[in-house]
């Protein structure tokens, strides 16, 4: 039952995920990627800070600074990709692209932790990449583009974020690790945003509004709640459980700002979903691999 909570918490984490795609959409045209990042983590990162000092839990120790300065770097480079992306292509392909992550983790398990896959991984994984073709190559969505080649940069560096996630949380203080991993993502966008940006405090009424649900729903609640779940949830599982991110998020793309997906893009998103869930499925019903 703990287990359930845990990855019924960690939906809500994907589903705030997958609404920053449309929310942040609006503001590229407004404000530099670094300034965007900037505004967002420190914002979000301070909010945490503050909330975990006023109530006492905000007691860091050197590992979980190191594992907070690890997983926040390698949250912020996943980032600059994914933002970037964001600006050259559609919410829709950016989301499924993010959430393709999944297909990585087993790879990177295998290559670097030398932990053997079972059959029916590579198999999702070519399925998986099949899929993701369809959606990239989807006519309605204008076709492969740089945006594309950008966002899929960022969503292998988050297969390495989640599984280091995992090494530190699993014996360290989840909560104090979210609060330092947002903030130093919020440290180092501030210093490009300053160097390369002319940050503006002048912000339109609508980039406040996202802003604020942006650093408050998408960054502190959202990063408080995957860290403490991963305690729990296994890295292979999150994983899985992330490919929901790019569901929300085609469906605010739509309900939002209108994008369309045609339905060779539709067949993809559904063999991809398929792709990974196909894996735990098997393990369950505990099929010869």
């Amino acid at each position: 039952m703990k287990k359930i909570m845990n990855e019924m918490l960690l939906l809500v984490a994907v589903a705030l995920w997958g609404s920053s795609f449309a929310l942040t959409k609006p503001l590229l045209s407004d404000m530099g990627v670094f300034t965007f990042m900037a505004y967002r983590f420190v914002l979000g990162g301070l909010i945490l800070v503050i909330v975990l000092l006023i109530i006492g839990k905000f007691k860091p120790t050197p590992r979980q600074l190191k594992g907070g300065m690890i997983t926040g770097t390698l949250l912020f480079l996943a980032f600059i990709f994914h933002t970037y992306g964001l600006k050259y292509t559609t919410v829709s392909k950016n989301a499924f692209i993010v959430g393709s992550n999944v297909i990585f983790v087993p790879i990177i398990m295998t290559l670097f932790r030398k932990e053997r896959q079972p059959r029916q991984v590579w198999v999702s994984t070519i399925l998986a990449l099949i899929g993701l073709g369809m959606v990239t190559l989807d006519g309605i969505q204008g076709g492969i583009n740089i945006g594309d080649f950008i966002t899929l940069i960022g969503t292998v560096i988050v297969a390495f974020y989640i599984l280091t996630v995992e090494l530190y949380v699993r014996s360290e203080n989840p909560i104090n690790i979210a609060a330092i991993q947002v903030l130093t993502v919020g440290l180092f966008s501030l210093v490009p945003a300053l160097m390369f940006e002319s940050p503006s405090l002048e912000l339109s009424e609508l980039a406040i509004r996202n802003l604020l649900i942006l650093s408050i729903g998408c960054t502190s609640i959202a990063y408080l709640i995957a860290n403490y779940c991963q305690r729990v949830v296994s890295a292979s599982r999150t994983s899985l459980l992330y490919v929901f991110e790019p569901i929300f998020g085609a469906f605010l793309g739509w309900l939002l700002l209108g994008e369309q997906f045609g339905t060779q893009g539709i067949i993809g998103a559904i063999i991809i979903t398929t792709a990974t869930l196909l894996p735990v499925f098997l393990r369950e019903k505990r099929l010869p691999i």
